[in-house]
């Protein structure tokens, strides 16, 4: 199948700055540390230093799926048209093109954008309420789909692997670090505090690999309840919804592809593509990002070839 240069449909230049997060992040990461401290040595004489590294890690862990790092509100960014410049910390100054990113990831508080070698975590709400999430897509989906499109013509398989939730850096900062202190002072048992770390992050990489999707010319694998699930082109049904897409087959069996996995805007016209038009088409294909009274839609565009 032959594919056209990608293209897309932007109504409004792009102008807006943006903090990475809000200074009352960081003033909530102070309270929930002296929380933590005062909490735990509650926690170890009613629980036993057994129990307070529990505890403490559980809400570290609800903590870190919420909210980003606490001092995010040190970097801003600025995206334009042409490029994204991340300010800071300090006098740190990045200015980084559109072409550069080859992957984006919507996580829970954040869109990120990377490249090689490097990544940017553009705060998801403030991004939305400016009216830019549209815009930035626009920048960044078309030309990946078309390299997507075009490795899966070529035989390629692409594999997506969801990213491990909660992140490692937010859970660095709100269960790891929090729960240093109160181990280091005798109100935590370490070894407890360790083999939780460890077995928290063991089963977060277990989880993600699981609930993998690849991408092949011939169909679609993804997780359907307890178990694996090869879908066809031929035979998947493709239906989007708010947290993402739902493919059915024929026979009843159904998976999920959540919006959270990496490049999941940049996949989810490629698989809709695919599912309409089957493994072969001879058919030219053009991807676009429209933005229109409020609404977004990555589509793809089939036009018949001469």
């Amino acid at each position: 199948m032959q594919s056209a240069a990608p293209t897309t449909n932007v109504e409004r230049a792009l102008w807006v700055t943006l903090a990475a997060a809000a200074p009352g992040v960081a003033l909530g990461w102070l309270v929930w540390l002296g929380l933590a401290l005062s909490g735990g040595l509650l926690a170890a004489q009613l629980l036993g230093p057994a129990g307070a590294p529990i505890v403490l890690f559980a809400v570290g862990w609800a903590a870190a799926r919420r909210a980003p790092v606490p001092f995010g509100w040190l970097r801003r960014y600025h995206l334009d048209d042409a490029e994204v410049t991340a300010f800071g910390p300090r006098s740190a100054v990045r200015r980084v093109p559109w072409a550069a990113f080859d992957r984006l990831t919507q996580e829970t508080h954040a869109l990120r954008l990377e490249g090689r070698g490097f990544a940017l975590k553009v705060p998801l709400a403030s991004l939305v309420r400016a009216g830019a999430f549209g815009s930035v897509l626009a920048r960044v989906v078309p030309e990946l789909a078309e390299d997507m499109w075009a490795q899966l013509e070529d035989g390629e398989a692409v594999r997506l692997v969801p990213p491990l939730s909660p992140p490692t850096r937010e859970l660095a900062w709100w269960a790891y670090l929090p729960l240093l202190p109160v181990c280091l002072v005798g109100a935590g048992n370490l070894g407890v505090a360790i083999v939780l770390v460890v077995a928290e992050r063991v089963v977060a990489l277990v989880g993600a690999r699981l609930r993998a999707v690849t991408l092949h010319r011939g169909g679609l694998g993804l997780r359907g309840g307890a178990r694996r699930l090869f879908v066809p082109w031929s035979e998947a049904e493709v239906t989007s919804g708010p947290r993402g897409l739902v493919v059915g087959a024929v026979d009843g069996t159904s998976g999920w592809i959540t919006k959270l996995l990496p490049n999941f805007w940049v996949a989810a016209p490629v698989i809709e593509m695919k599912a309409r038009l089957g493994p072969h088409s001879g058919a030219l294909v053009h991807f676009r990002v429209r933005v229109a009274d409020g609404g977004l839609a990555v589509v793809g565009e089939v036009e018949p070839s001469a």
